[in-house]
Order: C-alpha cells, then sequence, then structure tokens
C-alpha cells in the first residue's frame, strides 16, 4: 500500500495507480476474512485497513462503476466499526468518516455515469452518515480537517445529486435551497482549511477538499478564490507532487465557466479530461 505514496509523484495524468489500489484491496479483503478477535483487533491490520480507507477516499470516484469492485464493504464496516475512535499515524480519529466519504465518491461516479440510477433511499443514508458523525479530534488542527473532509462529504454529494436532477423538472424551491447549500458548505470548508497553517503535515490532506470546495466558489468569492490558490501552492512547495498544480489548473478552468454562466461540476470535467488524479 506504500505504493500509493509514490504513485502520487506519477506525472501519468491519466493513471492514479488502480492495479496497486486493487491490489491493496485484494490484501484488506484477505486480512479481514478472518474475523476472529485477535485478527481484528490487531493494531497491525487497523494500521493497513487506514491507510487503505484514506486511498480509497481519494480514488473512488475515479473507478468506474463498470469494474469489477471486489470490495467487501461489510467486512470493511465491520472492522472500522471496531477501530472505533482508535488513532491512526496518518490521520487520527476519522476512520469512520473516511469510509462514509468513500462511500460517497463510489455513489457521485455512479450517477454521473448513469443519472437514472438514483437511489434516493441511499442518498439520504449517506447524508444521514454524514451529518451525524461525531468527531473526536486529537487537537484543534485535525477537527478542521475533519469538517473539511465532512463538508467535502456533502458538497459532492449534493452537486452530484444537482448534476444528476439537471436534465429533469424539479422544484425551484428545492434546487435553489440546495445550491444554498452547497455554497454554505463549500465556503466552511475554505474557512476550515485555513484555519490549518502553512506549515502544517495537515496539509497533505487538503487538495481534494479544496478541489471541491474551490470549483463552488462564485466570482463574488474572489478573495476565498485565492485563499485556495495560495493552497495549492502552498501544498506543492511542501510535497513537491504535480496532482497539486494540475488541481489549480482544473480549477482556475472551472471558474472561468462559472465566470461566464456555464458552471461545471468537477469530476464531470476532469473525467472528460480524461484526467484520473490521485490528489490527498
Amino acid at each position: 500500500m506504500l505504493l500509493a505514496l509514490v504513485q502520487s509523484a506519477d506525472l501519468d495524468r491519466k493513471d492514479y495507480g488502480k492495479q496497486h489500489l486493487f491490489g491493496a484491496r485484494a490484501l484488506i479483503t484477505s486480512m479481514l476474512q478472518d474475523t476472529s478477535m485477535s485478527t481484528t483487533n490487531d493494531p497491525a491490520v487497523w494500521l493497513c485497513l487506514g491507510v487503505y480507507l484514506y486511498w480509497d477516499m481519494c480514488t473512488s470516484f475515479l473507478v468506474d462503476p463498470c469494474e469489477p469492485q471486489a470490495l467487501n464493504l461489510f467486512n470493511i464496516s465491520n472492522a472500522v466499526h471496531r477501530m472505533g475512535d482508535w488513532h491512526h499515524p496518518m490521520y487520527g480519529t476519522c476512520s469512520g468518516l473516511l469510509l462514509i466519504i468513500a462511500n460517497v465518491g463510489r455513489y457521485c461516479r455512479q450517477i454521473l455515469d448513469a443519472p437514472q440510477k438514483r437511489n434516493l433511499m441511499h442518498e439520504a443514508v449517506l447524508e444521514a452518515q454524514l451529518t451525524t458523525w461525531k468527531p473526536v479530534p486529537p487537537n484543534p488542527g485535525l477537527g478542521h480537517l475533519y469538517e473539511a473532509f465532512r463538508n467535502h462529504g456533502l458538497t459532492f454529494l449534493y452537486r452530484a445529486r444537482a448534476h444528476a436532477q439537471s436534465s429533469c423538472l424539479g422544484d425551484p424551491d428545492s434546487s435553489e435551497a440546495q445550491e444554498h447549500l452547497i455554497q454554505q458548505y463549500a465556503e466552511e470548508t475554505v474557512h476550515h482549511l485555513m484555519q490549518i497553517p502553512a506549515t502544517s503535515y495537515y496539509l497533505n490532506f487538503q487538495s481534494l477538499p479544496l478541489l471541491t470546495a474551490g470549483s463552488e466558489l462564485t466570482k463574488s468569492n474572489h478573495f476565498l478564490r485565492d485563499q485556495v490558490r495560495d493552497r495549492l501552492r502552498a501544498i506543492y512547495s511542501l510535497n513537491r507532487l504535480p496532482a497539486n498544480m494540475l488541481a489549480l489548473q482544473l480549477l482556475e478552468e472551472l471558474w472561468d465557466a462559472r465566470d461566464s454562466g456555464h458552471p461545471s461540476f468537477w469530476l464531470r470535467h476532469t473525467l472528460q479530461k480524461d484526467w484520473r488524479l490521485l490528489l490527498g
């Protein structure tokens, strides 16, 4: 699973490390097949599972829904439940949230490719899971990061839903309320991330929520747009991963389109460019 770290530095915009991801899935599946207490409560298993959870959150929406997923969500969910608030050395105590957001990403990609496959019950469950998840941050910086992750998940879900609804005649009041929520969560995401110092290790986890939130900022949010630009550049200065500057390029294109009256869903725009960026 350490190959995920190597993959992030790859210059190929079409390669997010799918084969490595699927290999990690097979490894996790094998590790979790033994449901004995000695295995499922093993910190070494939790360590590996946590790395996979973060990787899955960052890539679940890049995997073509038509491909065999080879994913046992039942076993993974049980293992995450056993982990509880165990402090993972990589990201702290948000394992449950990472799993929820990974599932949001899978669903958003599904309805982007096939809007007719919307599942209102599943959407409601995902939304409830995101809004009711209780953070137990070890420090204020992680607290801000967790709230940014939560808002990223909600913004992602609402935008994918709005995109799926776009070809249908819906309730204009409902659509307006949904857009208001998207703007609210996007702005809150940026505010939370800006509370984390630009010298913090936690910058390494900010690229994906910055892209999701940044893509929703309007022309009137020029100050927040500048903050997103500066933060992505700071992240690149910290880890030198090309995907961060490509994310900024995507945002500039999305902002130009939005300012011209043609807003676009960031995931759709990314896939249309045939990019599969591993952010985070």
